[in-house]
């Protein structure tokens, strides 16, 4: 019985908060009656007002219409109001939907507040991704355009025939050569997108860090022995905490980078060092180095510092450094002087 008398309290509840707008319009039309016969009944009882039981009742009555009309001009008010507001909303909402980002939300009242500034939050939000997915399409198009048209001219050339053999053998080895930079360029595009998407699942566990370092190094040694570079890589073993696969390719990407700016004959150098709070990961070579702007644009997609395109390479190894770092939450810091080389600090908190 109990729950059956709960069910219809609350069914009642329902219908009532269903029509506020008649709720608040009732509560005015009663308050206004009580506060005008409250003063009537003052001064009729100070004797400052004298009336006879007709002219009091014909007063009573006129006062409570006052109040019926005072409570329905209040409703309609609140209505109104309430009506504009919700417009506003649907009016946003409907410019959201037709991928119209730039919306307009003037005040509103407290109560549909937190609604305005939600919409306008999803509006910037979805802005932003909208302009980086145009960056991304443009830039990737820009990118990808160059060893297509190099892949086709020499795969045209190869067609009209009357080659020598070594003449064919150079051609074939660049249309080999593009194909390898078009399959990086577009695994490196993909693996950036999918970390800024948040499409990775980021699992993490300990491991050996030292370990994972060897043989990182030894997945390029082909183009360290190349190039006659000495690596120096001497560290006791230390165990970290985050996503060992990410944080390889993250190894790989920087070191290909020491190997690749550093002349013949030169050095790289890789340490491990840890303290109370951080285990750092450094990485040094006397390569080239950076100027000015590549230290600033070091990061950026598709960015070179090699202005003459004399190194392989697409523009996407430290982009995809630095956004495995932040998804790992791992800190980096970069010293480089030009001609003297550069130092790359990986630092994974404890």
């Amino acid at each position: 019985m109990k729950e059956k008398k709960d069910k219809k309290s609350a069914n009642k509840s329902i219908k009532v908060n269903n029509h506020p707008d008649l709720l608040i319009g009732l509560f005015t039309s009663l308050a206004s009656s009580g506060f005008f016969l409250t003063i009537i009944a003052i001064t009729i009882f100070t004797g400052s007002i004298k009336l006879n039981m007709n002219n009091a009742f014909w007063f009573i009555l006129f006062i409570f219409a006052v109040s019926i009309a005072s409570g329905v001009i209040v409703y309609m008010l609140y209505a109104k109001n309430k009506n504009r507001e919700i417009k506003i909303i649907s009016d946003a909402l409907d410019k959201i939907m037709k991928g119209q980002y730039d919306i307009n939300m003037p005040e509103v009242s407290k109560k549909y507040a937190d609604v305005a500034n939600k919409l306008l939050a999803l509006s910037d939000q979805l802005k932003k991704a909208e302009a980086a997915n145009n960056d991304f399409m443009n830039d990737f198009s820009h990118e990808i355009k160059t060893p297509i048209v190099s892949i086709r001219g020499f795969a045209r050339l190869l067609l009209k025939g009357n080659l020598t053999k070594e003449e064919e053998t150079e051609y074939l080895k660049v249309i080999a050569s593009e194909s390898d930079r078009l399959i990086d360029l577009t695994a490196g595009t993909l693996l950036i997108d999918r970390l800024n998407n948040n499409r990775l699942e980021i699992e993490e566990k300990l491991y050996n860090l030292s370990e994972q370092l060897r043989r990182c190094i030894l997945m390029l040694q082909s183009d360290w022995e190349k190039k006659n570079i000495e690596i120096n890589a001497d560290f006791l073993e230390y165990f970290i905490v985050s996503n060992e696969e990410l944080v390889s390719q993250l190894f790989i990407n920087v070191l290909q980078n020491a190997i690749k700016f550093t002349s013949e004959n030169g050095k790289v150098d890789i340490t491990i060092t840890e303290n109370d709070k951080n285990t750092t990961v450094k990485i040094s070579d006397n390569g080239i180095g950076m100027d000015a702007e590549t230290k600033r644009r070091m990061f950026d997609k598709y960015f070179r510092g090699d202005k003459s395109r004399s190194t392989s390479g697409n523009g996407l190894g430290l982009a995809t450094v630095k956004k495995i770092a932040e998804v790992c939450d791992i800190s980096l810091k970069v010293n480089s002087k030009e001609n003297v080389g550069t130092d790359f600090y990986i630092i994974f908190k404890k």
